[in-house]
């Protein structure tokens, strides 16, 4: 529901007394710090009596050409009890700017998050794949540019560390870096961050596109609009191709967004075979002024969403004429002029297809051709059809592949949505591959209530997911009582992120999307017994999405009850909680778990990623008889360290037993090469949640401690990969 109404909600109660501080007030960059800054930065500190803190954060020359925008965008935070400081520099690279935000979350108030506006150093991850939910290119067969994460964890995770590994031969505003081993191995960032970058791709001055986006952000935060009215697609050839997925979609959503299912007009759910051409509809959807917030499900690039397929179904006659067309024409033309090509065309047009010669004249081949490339552009949806649209929900999710790309200069999807003439206002992207069963909801029903959405994001950290735009939107409270669940639960997410008594109580709240909350909250905390409370939740919750909160839960614990779990998730009800569990015994390999997934794929066919790719990977796995002659061909000193170091790779995604042997064998073993030990090493990283992972860290801490001579590269994987099992 959008309308142009003072923001009158409760929430416009906790407007700070320090939001009408003077201007006169404001100073330069400290002296303390200014040894520390760029020569050029500017540094505007924000207003007095403020509890939590923003900054926004821009290279020199977007700040001069946005000044005046880039203040507004400042004084609306303010007015909503959010102090903002404005810092605009050019940094020589990366770790000078994060020096900077750490130096700023140190202070009072306690800083929320930042914005990376313009031109602002872009940090390229190395090492750091298992961050990801699913990249995993090799760093050293292909370029830096393309087998590096570009990451913003960089600025807001506090607790890794990066080693610097050189700036871009052709880029001057990339930067790449090795993730050390001497900070943390897994997400869980202090602040969350989001990036104001307007893709290459528009037409016009880059700078009056981000003023005008500051100016509709601005107007945004004074309107009263709540979250009432979604649209949710499922794309060609993602998990969505499960019917029992796509049934359940309304079912978890109406969880996380009620208001959105008070009438049938409020909410969509379009898939991809409604329609041979897909395009117009989601074009249509796109651009109503009601729509609040759209989730895109679908295969993705930087410069493309991938919508439908050529092969998308037969909806009218022209539809089945047009695919025999597609099997006739090629082959006439293969055969064309051949001795034999009036019998095979006699047979082909008159017998089998019932066609008429007209079919393989030159004419209709040409036409024909011509409009196979019309249908290619039509079956996705690219930059340039972007680019003239309105997207108009103000929140948009990309769960695809490369959609949120900002390190690309000629353009990216996420950007060109936001950046737009429409209401968007932020998205959600990738920036390299993602993982297809990637967990795309998970406390999104916060964002319902009125929570900014950048700290939505802080809470599903991935190497690889970025926010585009303003991070500090939120949706307007739907009533006073939300208004106020809603302020407490932004407090206890800055102020008690760690005490586990005050997310207890969440457990207890009537709410699912609360007590998902509680769930999800209590465990990065220390509380022993969690488990044991959150285990009975996974097996008694009523609700969907409290049930998978509850699985994902114990599996970041690494809880010992993980078995019981997976077997207790095997019997859900919810798709995405069986799949999860079917991914988690693979990911245990416990022989004892064998007969559950068996029934599991017996008994649900028509769940079709977890009878077809979970169950039966993870069924592989703990068989492991798929997997004899890669693990002989890893442990195999006759063959080229290549083969070797390829078939090490494999179980980086395939945790069988057998392999355990042979990796620790090849990284103890200071007569195997330093490359294939490092890689062996690493591959043992990935066994974080296999039930024997204790044997390996023992035998891992044994070499660190025996091996004075052990090569630095081996001896820093070590360290990554014990930190990554315990």
């Amino acid at each position: 529901m959008k309308s142009i109404i003072a923001y009158m909600t409760a929430m416009a109660a906790a407007v700070s007394v320090g939001a009408a501080a003077d201007a006169a007030e404001r100073q330069d960059l400290p002296a303390a710090d200014r040894a520390k800054a760029p020569a050029e930065e500017t540094f505007i500190p924000c207003g007095k009596g403020f509890r939590t803190s923003f900054a926004i954060i821009a290279d020199t020359e977007t700040y001069m050409q946005c000044r005046s925008e880039i203040g507004e965008y400042r004084d609306v935070l303010e007015e909503e009890g959010l102090g903002t400081y404005i810092l605009a520099g050019d940094w020589d690279d990366p770790m000078q700017l994060r020096e900077r935000i750490i130096g700023l979350a140190g202070k009072k108030p306690v800083l929320e998050g930042i914005v990376l506006m313009g031109d602002v150093p872009i940090a390229m991850i190395r090492e750091g794949q298992h961050l990801t939910t699913a990249f995993k290119m090799d760093e050293e067969r292909f370029p830096e540019f393309e087998s590096s994460v570009p990451s913003d964890r960089f600025y807001d995770d506090f607790d890794l560390e990066f080693e610097p590994l050189g700036q871009d031969t052709v880029r001057n505003d990339v930067f790449y870096y090795r993730l050390a081993e001497t900070g943390a191995q897994t997400l869980r960032p202090e602040i969350y961050s989001a990036r104001m970058k307007v893709p290459g791709v528009m037409e016009g001055d880059r700078y009056e596109i981000l003023r005008n986006y500051l100016k509709k952000v601005v107007r945004a935060h004074r309107e009263r609009n709540v979250l009432d009215n979604m649209s949710y697609f499922a794309g060609h050839g993602y998990n969505s191709d499960c019917l029992t997925v796509w049934r359940q979609k309304p079912l978890v959503f109406r969880e996380n967004f009620p208001y959105c299912f008070d009438r049938s007009s409020r909410n969509r759910f379009l898939n991809f075979r409604e329609e041979r051409y897909m395009e117009d509809r989601l074009f249509n959807e796109l651009q109503r002024d009601s729509t609040d917030f759209f989730m895109f499900s679908e295969h993705g690039e930087f410069d493309t969403q991938y919508i439908s397929s050529s092969d998308n179904g037969i909806h009218s006659l022209g539809d089945a004429v047009d695919r025999l067309k597609g099997s006739v024409i090629p082959a006439y033309e293969k055969y064309r002029g051949t001795a034999d090509e009036e019998p095979f065309m006699k047979e082909v047009l008159d017998s089998v297809y019932h066609l008429s010669r007209e079919t393989v004249s030159d004419s209709s081949i040409a036409a024909f051709h011509r409009e196979s490339r019309i249908a290619a552009e039509r079956i996705n949806i690219t930059l340039d059809e972007i680019t003239e649209l309105r997207s108009n929900a103000e929140f948009i999710i990309f769960n695809a592949c490369y959609n949120g790309s900002f390190h690309r200069n000629d353009g990216y999807v996420a950007g060109c949505h936001v950046f737009g003439p429409g209401d968007c206002i932020v998205a959600q992207g990738n920036t390299v591959n993602v993982l297809q069963d990637k967990w795309e909801d998970k406390m999104l029903g916060i964002v319902s209530m009125g929570e900014r959405i950048g700290m939505w994001q802080r809470e599903i950290p991935y190497l690889e997911s970025h926010l585009i735009g303003d991070p500090t939107f939120r949706f307007t409270p739907h009533s006073v009582e939300e208004a106020k669940a809603v302020r407490k639960l932004h407090e206890d997410l800055i102020f008690h992120r760690d005490k586990s008594k005050v997310w207890e109580r969440y457990m207890k709240s009537g709410n699912p999307v609360l007590r998902s909350a509680g769930i999800a909250m209590l465990a990065g905390t220390d509380l022993e017994n969690a488990d044991g409370m959150i285990l009975d939740m996974l097996g008694n919750d009523r609700s969907m999405t409290v049930r998978m909160h509850a699985l994902d839960a114990l599996v970041r614990m690494k809880s010992d009850l993980l078995p019981e779990a997976a077997r207790t998730g095997l019997e859900d009800s919810y798709e995405m909680v069986v799949r999860t569990s079917c991914h988690l015994a693979g990911d245990l390999c416990d022989p004892a778990l064998e007969a559950a997934l068996e029934k599991t794929v017996e008994e649900h066919p028509d769940m079709v990623r977890v009878s077809g790719i979970a169950a039966g990977n993870a069924l592989d796995v703990i068989k492991g008889k798929k997997y004899k002659e890669t693990e002989e061909t890893a442990g195999d000193r006759s063959l080229p360290d290549a083969k070797r170091r390829s078939a090490v790779r494999m179980f980086r995604n395939s945790n069988t037993a057998g392999a355990v042997p042979v990796l620790v064998s090849i990284v103890t073993d200071g007569t195997e090469s330093v490359a294939l030990r490092r890689d062996a090493c690493e591959a043992l990283g990935w066994y974080f949640l296999y039930i024997g992972r204790g044997e390996i860290i023992s035998a891992l801490d044994r070499m660190l401690d025996e091996d004075a001579s052990m090569p630095e590269r081996v001896k820093k994987e070590a360290v990554k990969t014990i930190k990554r099992l315990q």
